[in-house]
């Protein structure tokens, strides 16, 4: 994907499809109006939005303050200043997550932060948060008293997050003596610490939206917060459903997988397309999208289905 492209990943949310977005699109039929059931980070409706196959795009979730995040990082309002979050430990993390009330910050926080995008569990383990943590104290301040504090005076010209986490990769590439596996292992390390950076540069893409010229490819975007039990479907809408998998453990808070094949069944649509590990009843494969790449993912994943639900 182009950089100038990445906006269409939206909020690194857990779940998030902006891995198979693109060629989820390419397969959803066109029409009038697509809903995004489970929008979750966004990239299905922020994709779908920038395509032109559909005149509207609902985007719901059912947390609001996921989708005022993404609203507001869209519009720029209320602004955030993202350089304000590149660094954070373990206990000011749980402070966020336990003792404050819920707003777009605390999203904000928790999404940038949390293990696998989950909102809940801080990034690193406490044996390595000091290590992961050395790495942005370093770009930023300079202030470890460690060879890394080298990169602060590299990339102190740079005053955006992506500009020095540009140059950071610049600095690896000039430093690095690749002369076994472990120096291998050791560079992929590195590029592991600043998993919050990448984040961060992910949110201030969608800020700069305006800037480069894409904020008009949203015009047809609507932002919901509905049940999807609540959301008003027409026949004639092409509905993808992106819900917790069965067998994840993901409870959503409280997903009934029966109640959501019920509605299913009666959803008036005659286009429905669901994402799922396991193929559900009444539904046939539309497409096999492959296995979701991701760095903290161990052992065997299944692949990722697109289901079409067959009435």
């Amino acid at each position: 994907m182009k950089q100038s492209e990445k906006w269409k990943r939206g909020l690194p949310y857990v779940g998030n499809k902006g891995q198979k977005a693109e060629k989820i699109i390419d397969i959803l039929p066109a029409g009038n109006r697509l809903v995004d059931v489970f929008g979750g980070g966004g990239s299905i409706s922020l994709t779908a939005s920038s395509s032109g196959k559909w005149n509207e795009v609902v985007y719901n979730d059912r947390r609001e303050t996921v989708v005022n995040l993404l609203k507001a990082l869209i519009e720029d309002n209320p602004h955030f200043d993202l350089t304000k979050y590149v660094y954070m430990d373990r206990e000011t993390f749980y402070n966020w997550r336990d003792n404050m009330p819920d707003s777009i910050e605390r999203t904000l926080v928790l999404t940038v932060w949390s293990f696998s995008n989950n909102l809940h569990d801080y990034l690193w383990g406490k044996k390595i948060e000091k290590e992961k943590l050395q790495l942005t104290r370093a770009i930023f301040w300079g202030d470890t008293e460690t060879k890394l504090d080298g990169l602060y005076s590299y990339a102190k010209n740079e005053t955006s997050i992506a500009g020095k986490y540009r140059m950071f990769h610049k600095w690896r590439l000039e430093k690095m003596n690749i002369r076994s596996r472990y120096d291998v292992l050791q560079q992929f390390q590195r590029i592991q610490q600043l998993q919050q950076l990448q984040r961060i540069q992910q949110l201030q893409q969608l800020q700069q939206l305006e800037r480069l010229q894409q904020l008009e490819k949203l015009q047809h975007l609507e932002f919901l917060t509905l049940d999807y039990r609540s959301l008003k479907i027409g026949p004639e809408d092409v509905v993808y459903c992106d819900p917790p998998y069965i067998g994840t453990g993901k409870n959503y808070g409280g997903f009934d997988n029966e109640s959501f094949q019920r509605w299913l069944a009666n959803c008036p649509a005659k286009q429905i397309y669901i994402s799922e590990y396991t193929q559900l009843p009444h539904t046939e494969v539309a497409f096999i999208l492959g296995k979701k790449q991701s760095f903290q993912a161990k052992g065997k994943r299944p692949n990722e289905l697109l289901l079409k639900y067959v009435k």
